[in-house]
């Protein structure tokens, strides 16, 4: 399916702009579309941020893809097409996840899921969010604050942070009994990040509230492994967790 890719800016929480790539499908359709926000990783809008939206688009859907890191700048090195995934140093990765606030950027992921609601070509009623890595858990975090979307994909994002602090006020588990549409959350067994007790209490948190939600943990991967880019990159298990993605949104919002 040709797609169509467009750079553009909208309203983030107060008012300030913030950079986007648009991707869908170049075919008109007889009726609305759903749509899906995706939410980078910490490495920013970069080469795989689009692919996930040239992904998306190619299915069927509108993506949008926010740049989170639009007031401050991108804290490390940028993808460039020579250079798609350039190496951000440990301390470049936890000092960017530490210094983007929870709020600002579950503000800003609603105002593009708002975006994309406004568009003629969109279902505002078929609007989901998917997020990798850092953007993982700030889809979770924007499913459980935000009514605007119907479906949450979270691959491999944080679920307790180390410690609180202003930019991180809350831990994410604690979020869980907020969440109100269908989510489906999927980790590596062997990630380092996200020890498999986060994993087990997240499963036993949304089921002790019954939320509808499918947290999956994948035997033999860690961190990172749907992104090619990445070290941590399992073709075999990315592709079965695109399906299960895909068949996910598809059927969340029907």
């Amino acid at each position: 399916m040709d797609i169509v890719r467009e750079q553009g800016t909208y309203s983030g929480q107060g008012g300030d702009p913030v950079r986007v790539e648009r991707f869908a499908p170049a075919a008109a359709s007889d009726s609305p579309r759903p749509g899906v926000v995706v939410v980078h990783e910490v490495f920013g809008l970069d080469a795989f941020a689009r692919s996930v939206g040239e992904r998306l688009a190619r299915t069927g859907f509108v993506a949008l893809v926010p740049d989170l890191y639009a007031r401050g700048g991108l804290p490390g090195p940028a993808s460039t097409e020579h250079d798609p995934a350039p190496e951000w140093s440990a301390e470049q990765i936890r000092s960017a996840v530490a210094g983007l606030p929870d709020r600002r950027a579950v503000a800003d992921l609603d105002a593009a899921a708002l975006e994309l609601a406004t568009e003629d070509a969109v279902d505002a009623e078929r609007i989901a969010a998917m997020g990798f890595c850092m953007g993982g858990c700030l889809a979770f975090l924007l499913g459980c604050q935000s009514t605007r979307v119907a479906a949450v994909v979270d691959l491999y994002g944080r679920i307790r942070y180390a410690e609180l602090d202003a930019n991180k006020p809350v831990q994410p588990l604690d979020m869980a009994l907020n969440l109100h549409c269908p989510l489906l959350a999927v980790f590596g067994e062997q990630d380092a990040t996200i020890p498999p007790d986060d994993v087990r209490a997240m499963q036993e948190r949304l089921a002790a509230f019954a939320k509808p939600a499918e947290v999956v943990s994948v035997p033999g991967v860690g961190h990172g492994f749907v992104n090619p880019l990445r070290p941590g990159y399992d073709e075999s298990v990315a592709e079965e967790t695109w399906g299960r993605a895909l068949a996910f949104l598809e059927e969340s919002l029907a």
